[in-house]
């Protein structure tokens, strides 16, 4: 199974149009925002995805009531609030926003990936075996807007640069 992750949108309409393109483009089954959305107009972008879309809250995700009251009009649209775990085929994936939550569910062993946002950086970890993954920003802000694209039958990351 293919699963696409994104954070770190905040707001940027035009990137997370394109991403959403290149994605379904991709063939990837379901998809993670990892937080920090920002507005709630950003869900109708994320629900043009073509398959499910798993949102945790992030840090600058401030009307989280509109965003949850917006996202309830689309089928392909979960909120899972400060963090979620999601079942594959191939075992329990875990995620959230901020680094620390995300490093403890990591730290258990029980899941076969853990992805969370915040820091604004792509950046690949493995934490007693467990990949510990950051799929950098949509933004722009801090390095080039990028998401990435998980196997979960072997474990393999792409990085795509927007």
């Amino acid at each position: 199974m293919k699963i696409a992750v994104i954070s770190d949108t905040h707001d940027h309409l035009e990137n997370l149009v394109s991403a959403i393109e290149r994605i379904n483009e991709a063939g990837a089954q379901e998809l993670i925002h990892c937080g920090d959305l920002c507005s709630p107009f950003v869900i109708d972008r994320l629900a043009k995805f073509n398959g499910k879309v798993h949102v945790v809250f992030g840090n600058n995700d401030g009307d989280k009531f509109t965003i949850n009251r917006v996202s309830s009009k689309f089928n392909n649209i979960i909120i899972h609030g400060e963090a979620g775990i999601i079942e594959t085929p191939d075992g329990d994936i875990a995620f959230a926003h901020k680094p620390e939550l995300a490093r403890g569910f990591a730290s258990t062993g029980k899941y076969s990936a853990v992805f969370y946002g915040h820091p604004h950086r792509h950046r690949i970890e493995d934490i007693n075996g467990t990949p510990f993954i950051n799929p950098g920003e949509l933004m722009g802000l801090v390095e080039k807007p990028g998401w990435i694209i998980f196997s979960t039958e072997d474990k393999s990351t792409f990085h795509y640069d927007l």
